[in-house]
């Protein structure tokens, strides 16, 4: 069965394997990839769990609160996953250098991850499913709005 937030949360769990690192590194900036991939793996795994609960019969609201935190918790901060020097210079990586050469595009388009990610912590503090899949669905296309910018498409 298809879900309606299907191609913007794929997007967003794309953001898993989406940041392979370099083997070498002589300023840090290897290891601050590797920060920024696990983080966004984390996130990944943070939406597939949310995702999974949409597509339930019977949402675990639980599962779901959990989830949304790491949601919640990953839109605050987001800069610092993205110094200076951590781009393609750095090694192989998703990130695409306009995060650099853009860095007011960048910065808006993680601010509409900021003001989303609030509302699905919100809606999963409650038992109201249809706030859980609208506010699900909002950070979704947050996600996908940002990563049409500035990131690599997957490859298959």
């Amino acid at each position: 069965m298809a879900s309606r937030f299907t191609p913007a949360l794929m997007m967003c769990l794309g953001a898993a394997i989406a940041l392979p690192l370099s083997a070498h590194d002589d300023n840090g900036s290897t290891k601050e990839q590797k920060a920024r991939h696990d983080h966004f793996h984390e996130l990944g795994d943070a939406f597939k769990a949310i995702r999974d609960q949409t597509r339930a019969p019977t949402m675990d609201f639980a599962v779901i609160k959990k989830n949304a935190k790491v949601v919640g918790d990953a839109s605050v901060g987001q800069e610092k996953w993205f110094a200076k020097g951590t781009g393609p210079e750095a090694g192989k990586t998703g990130a695409l250098p306009e995060i650099w050469s853009k860095p007011e595009d960048f910065k808006a388009a993680q601010k509409l991850f900021a003001e989303a990610a609030p509302k699905l912590v919100a809606a999963a503090n409650g038992t109201d499913a249809g706030a859980v899949k609208t506010a699900f669905g909002d950070v979704g296309k947050s996600c996908k709005n940002c990563h049409e910018s500035f990131r690599k498409p997957e490859e298959h």
